[in-house]
């Protein structure tokens, strides 16, 4: 009986220790130290990156929006595809991107007339062809350019990782029929 006693003893022992060190006091949840609080991150919702490096101190001033990634000259390469989806034409041109707001832009280069492809940037890196409201406020998928019966919808994607390159994807409504625009575009 006395062996049984003993490990008895040391497992209350044991237990009580262990018990002990768990209860004893740690550091408060709520310290923060200066060093928490030394990176800076972007509060703006709007932006791409949208709270990177929380917590730390807030400064828009390092925010990125979404037009920031598109501004510049790209030289693109366009395939023209029928309804039927044949090639029908490849043409290379320059385009270039106009920051009008933190989300708008405008893209030339793109209509030989001047024209501009109004379109708004989100903060996943694409830019869609903006909507048209007709006058019962209804909307209308994409508007009007180049010419008064030519209609635009579709979007460029900027390649995430990868600053020089976006690939365009539009659908071009005419008189004369549906053409798609599929290409990939290289920074200048």
């Amino acid at each position: 009986m006395p062996k049984r006693n003993i490990f008895i003893k040391i497992f209350i022992s044991a237990a009580l220790l262990a018990l002990f060190y768990a209860c004893s006091k740690s550091e408060p949840f709520d310290t923060a130290s200066a060093e928490l609080f030394s990176d800076r991150y972007c509060n703006d919702p709007i932006a791409i990156n949208y709270n990177h490096g929380f917590p730390g101190t807030a400064d828009n001033s390092i925010c990125i929006y979404p037009t920031d990634v598109f501004k510049g000259s790209f030289s693109l390469k366009d395939s023209i595809y029928d309804a039927d989806f044949n090639l029908d034409t490849v043409l290379d041109y320059l385009v270039t991107f106009h920051t009008v707001s933190l989300t708008n832009v405008k893209l030339s280069g793109f209509c030989i007339n001047g024209d501009t492809v109004r379109m708004t940037a989100d903060r996943y890196y694409r830019a869609a062809v903006d909507s048209t409201m007709l006058p019962d406020s209804s909307m209308v998928e994409g508007h009007v350019f180049c010419r008064g019966v030519d209609t635009i919808k579709g979007n460029i994607i900027k390649y995430d990782g990868d600053t020089a390159k976006i690939r365009i994807n539009f659908i071009i409504a005419s008189d004369t029929g549906i053409n798609y625009h599929i290409g990939t575009g290289i920074k200048q």
